[in-house]
């Protein structure tokens, strides 16, 4: 995590009034923050090899002259480069979103962009620096499958979470796509502070799986895994479920499980614990529930 105020960004545009409006906006963030600008891939490439320090965030434009976004992106990703990348372009394209994604971009908007969104598009890329060395495997079918893994890392999480927002054939209409967010932040944090406990050693897999008329996402983690039917419903007894956390030494919490079985259709657990599927159902409505995922 980088403070905006020690923050130091490149902004790649070649549209002047763009690339100014760009650069004004990020200063929003901090006082001490600090803006270059380039013009093109070249440019920007120049300027990153002659900074005294790395920049700690970049925000490219994909169609530029000399070298393209894409092309600017892929020989940072070649020298793992330490910056978060925001892409910035009027191209939605899913096959142009998981190409930018594989080649280690945090976030792609689509102008035009509001100012409220690119300032929160790169307070979050500033909290979810990337790991340097890391390997992240992205696979992506257009017919409806889309899954990330990678080691244990908050930034993995946000990867996929933003990035499935982004692909068109996964927009599902509301309320269904927030539940499916919050789902994913809660199962996800429980597979990399619970499953994996932090160990970098040790993989998570995020997927998704679009099917007629139902959502499916899956996380996996490589721990000991858990017994689901062993964890307490805080529901029943709140206080006596916080004072139970305070006495074992955990962080506040301990609802997502009965959250999700509340916003999903569906919540299976394999039998080892280490696996979890949750289905939304998006034309009709079968009843909750929870079972055991077929081994």
């Amino acid at each position: 995590m980088i403070d905006a105020n020690d923050a130091r960004v490149l902004v790649v545009e070649d549209m002047p009034h763009l690339q100014v409006y760009i650069a004004e906006t990020l200063h929003d963030l901090g006082a001490g923050i600090v803006v270059d600008t380039a013009a093109d891939g070249i440019e920007a490439l120049e300027k990153i090899a002659s900074a005294a320090q790395p920049y700690n965030l970049i925000i490219s434009d994909i169609c530029m002259p000399r070298l393209d976004g894409e092309g600017m992106l892929a020989e940072l990703h070649k020298r793992q480069y330490p910056a978060s990348v925001i892409m910035l372009t009027a191209m939605g394209q899913d096959d142009l979103i998981i190409r930018c994604l594989r080649l280690g971009a945090c976030d792609y908007l689509v102008k035009p962009v509001s100012m409220d969104d690119l300032l929160a598009s790169a307070a979050n890329a500033l909290q979810h620096m990337p790991l340097i060395g890391t390997r992240l495997d992205v696979g992506f079918d257009p017919l409806g499958w889309f899954e990330v893994s990678g080691e244990t890392d908050q930034a993995v999480l946000y990867k996929f979470r933003k990035f499935l927002g982004l692909l068109e054939k996964f927009r599902i209409p509301e309320p269904a796509a927030s539940e499916v967010r919050l789902a994913l932040e809660e199962l996800g944090r429980n597979a990399i502070e619970w499953g994996n406990r932090f160990d970098r050693s040790k993989k998570v897999t995020f997927g998704c799986r679009l099917l007629p008329g139902k959502l499916i996402i899956y996380i996996e983690d490589e721990g000991s895994g858990f017994k689901p039917t062993n964890v307490p419903d805080p529901s029943v007894d709140p206080l006596g479920h916080i004072k139970h956390r305070q006495d074992v030494g955990k962080r506040m919490g301990g609802y997502g499980i009965h959250l999700i079985k509340h916003i999903m259709d569906k919540l299976i657990y394999n039998a080892k614990g280490n696996r979890a599927v949750a289905i939304k159902y998006l034309d009709k409505k079968p009843a909750t529930g929870s079972a055991a995922e077929p081994t």
